[in-house]
């Protein structure tokens, strides 16, 4: 992964070092990862959110700006912030950066908790064997009691159970521990 982004850091066309980094963003990050997740998400959703700036031309004209444009002290999106200083209220414009996390921790102690415990202490993770429900048990108690924050663990606990609730109740099987394979004949005959 690396070698992929010098190569398109030094494809860049520029000696600039945010220049390269910028290049490197929109040829690997951007349509590797984060569009995808947003297209996903959203189509999921029926919702259609592709932004104005990805039009192609409005991208070629924001990367012949000078870096100091697109970062000046620390700052980022500098001409687009003071574009749109007479349209957005400075508080919004210039706040810190958020991330798009869910709320986990926060549900999971509050109007989740009796759902996370019902399906984390319940019979489906219990009856597969696969877990020291013990431990289980403690993770949850210590999450909802605010002595840790075990919101990762419990959410990935939840989305296997929800698995195995579903195989259960959609009268599907469980996949093997070992999935066996059998060759087709013609295979074997070569």
């Amino acid at each position: 992964a690396g070698q992929v982004v010098a190569d398109h850091m030094r494809a860049a066309g520029s000696e600039d070092p945010f220049v390269q980094a910028q290049y490197a963003d929109l040829k690997t990050w951007l349509p590797g990862d984060i569009l995808t997740k947003v297209d996903r998400a959203s189509m999921a959703a029926s919702l259609e959110v592709r932004v104005p700036m990805l039009d192609h031309v409005f991208v070629e004209w924001a990367a012949g700006l000078p870096s100091s444009f697109k970062l000046h002290r620390g700052e980022g999106k500098r001409v687009l912030k003071r574009a749109l200083e007479a349209y957005v209220p400075r508080e919004i414009l210039y706040r810190p950066k958020q991330g798009f996390s869910m709320p986990l921790k926060s549900w999971f102690r509050g109007p989740l908790r009796e759902r996370v415990r019902r399906a984390l202490t319940g019979p489906v993770l219990g009856d597969s064997g696969l877990f020291d429900m013990g431990f289980v048990s403690t993770l949850v108690e210590q999450h909802q009691t605010g002595r840790r924050d075990h919101s990762p663990a419990l959410w990935s606990l939840l989305a296997f159970e929800s698995f195995l609730r579903e195989v259960h109740e959609g009268g599907g099987a469980m996949p093997a521990a070992e999935p066996v394979m059998t060759p087709a004949p013609a295979v074997l005959e070569r």
